[in-house]
């Protein structure tokens, strides 16, 4: 009998050791995971210091007279114009927009379409170069941006490179947008 009891208790305390390892294994692993996600939500996104060095496939040149703005004792000059509502096709992973950088801008511009949920922003799309004198109708979604049919608010937040140098400029802007999703 003592001997069969002892084998039960041995088995008791096999069985809890071995829970106790998975419970282990399980926290450490939810503390991998939180930590990862931490450490994710924190990246800084930079911004280039020098233009990208391509222009961005979806832009369009248009045929624009305007003569570039007057600017004395050197900084810069931009004009926009644009559109302020965006509509997005899950299906096709597309954006329809309305943004032109006009020939009379004397920047180049790199245009990221953003997403602002509460106290957090999303980036869905973002340009490469857009240079004076060309317009973007069509963008492509940012990948693994994963939305839900309905309405959002937005930015459009351009970074403006210089034309001739290509370095990237003090000033930036942002511009309220809506976002509709279909």
């Amino acid at each position: 009998m003592k001997t069969k009891e002892k084998e039960e208790k041995k088995d008791k305390k096999e069985r809890k050791i071995k829970l106790i390892h998975i419970v282990l294994i399980l926290l450490i692993a939810l503390c991998i995971v939180l930590i990862v996600c931490l450490l994710k939500k924190n990246e800084a996104t930079l911004t280039p210091d020098y233009a990208p060095g391509t222009i961005d496939v979806n832009a369009i040149k248009e045929q624009d007279d305007g003569e570039k703005m007057h600017v004395s004792n050197g900084g810069g000059a931009v004009s926009i114009s644009y559109s302020n509502i965006v509509e997005v096709d899950t299906k096709k992973e597309t954006l329809k927009l309305y943004f032109k950088n006009p020939s009379s801008s004397r920047e180049s511009i790199v245009l990221d379409v953003i997403i602002i949920s509460g106290d957090k922003e999303y980036s869905i799309a973002k340009s490469d170069l857009l240079p004076p004198g060309y317009a973007l109708y069509n963008m492509d979604l940012n990948d693994d941006v994963k939305l839900n049919k309905g309405g959002y608010n937005g930015i459009f937040r351009t970074t403006y490179y210089n034309e001739e140098t290509g370095e990237r400029e003090i000033v930036n802007s942002e511009i309220e947008i809506s976002i509709e999703v279909k």
